[in-house]
């Protein structure tokens, strides 16, 4: 308890720190704006765009250290929005390697963890969307249950592999309508679920990801008995975004945990 609330803590200052020194930034970039007009855009959100980056750099390596925090950054300010006058301003962070790759399901390591987290969320038929992520993930067409194989009734359905929500969301679908069980679209998939991480790092993994961890199901709660373990070695996606009236600029970049690096800059100004 006393963590949680240091965490807490700890959070509402940075994000105090950070709305302070980019208010100020802000204030500056308004009056330069109303100066010089829109042909000095590109030069002043550069700069704000680069002192955006220097914030992102030093909120993530202050916080790296505390893994309660970076869960309350994520979930309550992922998307952290600024606004003075006419200019507005979003910052955006999204960690690699936080939620589990549904691609690595295993029946044997995570069938009933998985069985218990969805009864939480009032899913009738856990088993039957649990068996329909199997058969799209082996290579034969044989069914564990009716409805579970769908490339048998679906044509292009491409097994094999979960590519993104766009084809995990046809599984829900086809849950849903032979079940009637809306409930399967309760569980908030998008925040421990995706397609690409390798392993999850335990550092910074997202709060819904510890939820199904401490499900009942399963041997243990352990997130080394569930999934490959990283610590401090992933990465950070971010993205400052930039409005004033018509004129916009955005920049995206990563952030390694490990290198205390920025790479993959890129910018529109």
């Amino acid at each position: 308890m006393n963590r949680n609330a240091i965490a807490l803590m700890l959070t509402l200052f940075m994000l105090i720190a950070m709305s302070g020194a980019l208010s100020i930034t802000l204030a500056l970039f308004q009056k330069n704006f109303k100066v010089h007009g829109q042909n000095k855009f590109r030069s002043q959100s550069a700069i704000l765009i680069v002192d955006g980056v220097n914030l992102m750099y030093s909120l993530v390596k202050d916080i790296q250290d505390s893994p309660e925090a970076f869960d309350l950054l994520l979930q309550s300010a992922q998307e952290l929005p600024l606004r003075i006058g006419n200019i507005e301003m979003v910052l955006r962070v999204h960690p690699h390697n936080a939620r589990f790759n549904l691609n690595l399901y295993n029946r044997e390591k995570h069938y009933e963890k998985l069985y218990a987290y969805l009864l939480e969320y009032e899913v009738q038929r856990p088993s039957y969307i649990l068996e329909m992520i199997e058969d799209t993930l082996d290579a034969d067409n044989e069914e564990q249950q009716y409805g579970s194989e769908r490339v048998l009734y679906d044509p292009f359905f491409v097994q094999g592999r979960l590519t993104d929500f766009n084809q995990f969301n046809k599984l829900l679908d086809a849950y849903a309508m032979e079940t009637k069980d809306v409930n399967i679209y309760k569980v908030p998939w998008n925040d421990w679920a995706d397609f690409s991480s390798a392993f999850i790092d335990e550092s910074y993994m997202t709060i819904e990801m510890q939820r199904v961890l401490e499900a009942s199901g399963g041997i243990s709660n352990a997130l080394e008995d569930f999934s490959e373990v990283g610590e401090n070695d992933s990465d950070l996606s971010c993205e400052i975004y930039l409005r004033e009236d018509e004129a916009e600029s955005i920049a995206t970049f990563d952030f390694s945990f490990k290198s205390k690096q920025v790479s993959n800059f890129k910018a529109i100004l």
